[in-house]
């Protein structure tokens, strides 16, 4: 799990460039397991309260914590008002949209049903509506990783400018898919 910064840590990394990587790196571990963690509830078609308290925490750190820590790592880059990066903003905007409907979703399950007891997704009428959402979000957030994957690699210099482009414009040509 990255680590707290404090002080505008985040934005002075630069000046160490290794510590940076590192950082940016650990970021995109958590960011892939939150898509993992999704995935698996997604897997398991089951629901309870250790569900709904997963699936909770799950969207408070990806919105309160990774997101926010994303766009500052996109906000440094000059490229951002190029024609591909609010296309990839407007996801994550949409991410934390979906977010907020699931966790309505969520709450009214946790009101309507005894979740102390596992429950099979088919005997909850609105939690037909919370997988729908699981699966839409799923896909963005994957998306998105793959962009912040790729960032990371050519910010390291892995990839130099032009595969970096030719690999955005794959990524971003999957987006209409």
């Amino acid at each position: 799990m990255a680590k707290e910064l404090v002080n505008d840590d985040f934005l002075t990394m630069n000046d160490d460039f290794e510590e940076y990587i590192k950082y940016v790196n650990l970021l995109l571990t958590d960011y892939y397991e939150i898509v993992d963690k999704i995935d698996k509830i997604i897997e398991n078609n089951v629901f309870s309260s250790e569900t709904y308290i997963e699936l909770t925490g799950i969207m408070k750190y990806a919105s309160k914590r990774v997101f926010p820590l994303l766009l500052a790592f996109f906000g440094q880059d000059e490229n951002f008002e190029d024609d591909i990066y609010p296309e990839f903003m407007d996801i994550q905007l949409m991410v934390l949209y979906l977010f907020d409907k699931l966790q309505y979703e969520l709450d009214e399950a946790l009101l309507n049903y005894n979740v102390s007891d596992v429950l099979v997704y088919e005997e909850i009428i609105n939690l037909e509506s919370i997988n729908y959402l699981l699966k839409i979000i799923l896909p963005q957030l994957s998306l998105f990783t793959k962009v912040f994957d790729l960032k990371i690699q050519f910010i390291d210099g892995t990839i130099d400018d032009v595969e970096f482009e030719r690999k955005m414009v794959e990524i971003h040509d999957t987006m209409f898919i």
